[in-house]
């Protein structure tokens, strides 16, 4: 029976079943994709939770008194669920676009200390300034990032009070 572990990876070695040659997925402009499908999975289930919380936190009695007042199913999701599940929107892709900053980890760990050119993240040039002890850059640059996510934070809730006054 032949060795069906591929030391490249469990899809390589899927591909090599298949007679296929294996693939270099993190030396090609797919290591972004990988990293994106990485980060996705690793978050999906705390995404699927604050969901799930935002939907035990709406009132059953409204969904009863659509239904009471001829309300299908749509009508509930579009008048009830999706304006109640708003805020629950807006603080998922705010912790999403904070953890997206903390992904260093992950690449870390599929591509090494120096990754291919389209996953080399800002996490990176930390790291090899903290390795060289280029303390006061690596202050400015932390600095800099933290500003540009408060006023990116803060777009996002000024949009969401924008479209919380128009309905």
């Amino acid at each position: 029976m032949a060795n069906l572990v591929c030391p490249a990876g469990v899809c390589n070695g899927w591909l090599t079943c298949l007679g296929v040659q294996p693939i270099d997925f993190m030396g090609t402009g797919t290591a972004f994709w990988v990293l994106t499908g990485t980060y996705l999975w690793k978050n999906c289930g705390y995404t699927s939770i604050l969901w799930t919380a935002g939907l035990e936190a709406i009132p059953v009695d409204q969904y009863e008194a659509a239904r009471v007042d001829g309300a299908g199913t749509w009508q509930q999701f579009w008048h009830i669920t999706w304006p109640e599940l708003q805020p629950t929107l807006v603080l998922t892709l705010i912790l999403s676009l904070l953890n997206a900053f903390k992904v260093f980890r992950e690449a870390y760990l599929v591509a090494g200390r120096y990754p291919q050119q389209s996953i080399y993240l800002l996490q990176h040039l930390f790291n090899n300034w903290f390795l060289s002890l280029d303390l006061p850059r690596l202050a400015a640059a932390a600095v800099l990032v933290a500003l540009v996510l408060l006023v990116v934070i803060l777009g996002l809730l000024k949009w969401w009070d924008h479209c919380a006054k128009d309905e």
